[in-house]
């Protein structure tokens, strides 16, 4: 358990031109005795920062609808910073739906992910791939969601590791206090799975996250979502922090 948290994709999608809905909870669990105090700080791509502060009853599971707090703004990505002030387990849950689900928040899709503990210069995950095989009904478009709390802007490379061997670099440059969707789609090589290293100047915080659509269909079938592994790795011997 830990005193800080981080997560970097969360949406409020309540745009009435979208065919689709998104929300995002935050499930938080308690274990001390006592009460937790609660700091969110949320960074969005293009806005500054806003801040929330909640408490976190003592043995208590319970979980936020950020939908219910005018201090998260809606229709803009936001990653977030959550401080507390005993250790505590955080999940941030994201439900998919379409426009005529919000009455009984029917879900179409939804990803959970227990939140990162800590900003790490190196990040890593395994399970990278965008499929759009022409023909093919079934879509998967991927983002990689890059989070940067620092007062100053993080350069950031993408190294890709492809399945037949084939190696490539990618460079990014996070704002300030921001948070960066990266859409793999227009980036990557498709149809190709590749293992994920990402090598930053400050340290920062990274969450995968892959939709599952079909050419037919507007709202979306299912998704999945991971925080990336931050380093070191227990076997990391190449000098990486």
């Amino acid at each position: 358990m830990s005193k800080i948290h981080y997560f970097a994709d969360g949406y409020l999608l309540e745009d009435e031109a979208n065919p689709n809905r998104q929300s995002t909870w935050v499930c938080l669990f308690n274990p001390a005795p006592r009460d937790a105090e609660m700091k969110f700080t949320f960074y969005y791509e293009h806005s500054e920062p806003t801040t929330l502060l909640r408490q976190a009853r003592a043995l208590t599971g319970s979980n936020l609808h950020l939908l219910s707090c005018p201090e998260v703004r809606q229709n803009e990505r936001f990653g977030c910073k959550i401080e507390c002030s005993e250790p505590m387990v955080i999940q941030i849950t994201t439900g998919y739906y379409g426009v005529e689900d919000k009455a009984d928040w029917y879900t179409r899709a939804m990803h959970s992910v227990i939140c990162s503990d800590r900003l790490a210069r190196v990040n890593y995950y395994a399970d990278a791939l965008v499929i759009d095989v022409p023909g093919q009904r079934l879509k998967e478009p991927e983002w990689a969601f890059l989070l940067n709390p620092h007062p100053e802007p993080v350069d950031v490379t993408l190294f890709a590791y492809y399945n037949d061997g084939a190696q490539k670099q990618y460079p990014f440059r996070v704002g300030a206090e921001r948070v960066l969707p990266v859409f793999m789609d227009e980036l990557v090589i498709k149809n190709k799975i590749f293992g994920a290293r990402y090598i930053s100047s400050l340290p920062i915080a990274i969450q995968q996250t892959r939709l599952i659509v079909e050419e037919d269909r507007q709202t979306i079938r299912a998704c999945f979502s991971v925080m990336a592994k931050p380093a070191p790795l227990p076997w990391q011997d190449d000098g990486l922090e």
